[in-house]
């Protein structure tokens, strides 16, 4: 009997992993606490191809240089625990914020597939993603979804079956540093070899351990023992290599930062490469608005009309709306004549008032309100 292979559901907040999780499970899941914690994941089993599955949904992140209990949580669960694939969802109208979670988890294991959600946004939006493009850059299968919908589970299940059973072996392209940084990292991973028994990549571990970040010292010590940091080579190395990074200025805060800016510069470069952002259907007709108001040759013809129109409104156009307007006015006059007159209302004031002020005032507007409503309407467009 095949054993149950554990896939881990990975990604931002608000990128539509609960969707994924529930088009998956049949929204069968329960929520229980990991091992220690207090942080409530879900978690249920699926069938596929002859084989047993658990999917693990982990709080949303935004990066494995983890500040709060559910970014810890998932990170130590991605870093220490044993899966056979990793599921990273990200949001196809943000792929420049999402992207940068992505390149770390591919740090650490190469069983790795990208989801690509939420197309039907990115599409009201016209932003196009290559997504081939972008999965020979990253070296991983990405699978395009639309997940409210269900359109691209099977695919996912899919790809997530040959990545799980080795059918198909990813190799992410490694990200790489500043030199300084690459041979403090080379140091240490050099040390951990031998020492650390892990199908994850001793790369990460080495540049995690160079931060210095005692969240992640505690998890490292408490799956490879107490003592593991304090052995010859890996302490020795650990403290050259980070004095090597200080005499260049990076103590642990800047190193944090150089690694951080270098993760978003290739997540730049991968967007530009593979990420379009068409114009809305508005911003075409602007733009072709513009080179009809602005062109060389039909420029000066435009606003010669313009100038005819605004004269032929003002002489001739404006009469059109005046005439309405004036007859309105005067059956409105007479209207209220009459009324005035019904409640005795001397005839004297009924003729000051309505004859008279009332008179003057609806003439200039009826003979005003049309030519300067036009210019107006012309100063706003």
């Amino acid at each position: 009997m095949k054993r149950k292979k554990k896939v881990l559901l990975m990604g931002n907040p608000n990128v539509g992993k609960s969707t994924v999780f529930n088009e998956i499970t049949g929204s069968h899941q329960h929520t229980g606490n990991w091992t220690g914690k207090t942080v409530d994941i879900a978690r249920d089993g699926y069938y596929y191809k002859f084989t047993d599955y658990e999917l693990i949904d982990l709080p949303g992140t935004y990066s494995l240089l983890s500040s709060s209990e559910e970014e810890r949580l998932a990170r130590d669960c991605l870093c220490f625990d044993d899966y056979d694939c990793v599921v990273c969802v990200v949001d196809a109208t943000n792929l420049l914020r999402n992207l940068n979670l992505v390149l770390q988890v591919m740090e650490v294991t190469s069983k790795v597939v990208m989801l690509l959600n939420l197309n039907d946004e990115a599409k009201k939006k016209n932003i196009t993603v290559d997504v081939m493009g972008l999965s020979n850059i990253l070296g991983i299968p990405v699978v395009k979804a639309t997940a409210r919908s269900g359109k691209g589970i099977n695919e996912l299940l899919e790809q997530i079956h040959l990545v799980s059973d080795s059918i198909i072996v990813n190799e992410p392209k490694t990200l790489f540093y500043s030199n300084t940084i690459e041979n403090a990292v080379h140091q240490v991973q050099r040390a951990l070899k031998g020492s650390v028994d892990t199908d994850k990549n001793l790369r990460f571990f080495a540049l995690r351990l160079l931060e210095n970040d005692e969240s992640f010292n505690a998890s490292f010590k408490k799956k490879f023992g107490e003592d593991i940091l304090m052995k010859g080579s890996i302490r020795g190395n650990l403290n050259k290599a980070r004095n090597d990074l200080a005499q260049y200025g990076l103590n642990e805060e800047n190193y944090v930062k150089a690694v951080t800016a270098s993760i978003f510069e290739k997540t730049n470069d991968i967007i530009a490469d593979t990420v379009k952002a068409l114009p809305s259907k508005k911003e075409r007709a602007e733009k072709r608005l513009d080179k009809i108001l602005m062109g060389k040759y039909t420029s000066i013809p435009v606003m010669l009309l313009i100038f005819g129109l605004v004269l032929w409104l003002t002489i001739a156009g404006s009469n059109y709306p005046s005439d309405f307007l004036r007859s309105t006015f005067d059956s409105f006059e007479v209207w209220l004549a009459n009324s005035l007159l019904g409640i005795g209302v001397s005839q004297v004031i009924v003729s000051l008032l309505v004859n008279g002020i009332l008179r003057v005032l609806l003439w200039v507007v009826a003979v005003m309100l049309p030519p300067m409503a036009g210019f107006k309407k012309n100063h706003i467009v």
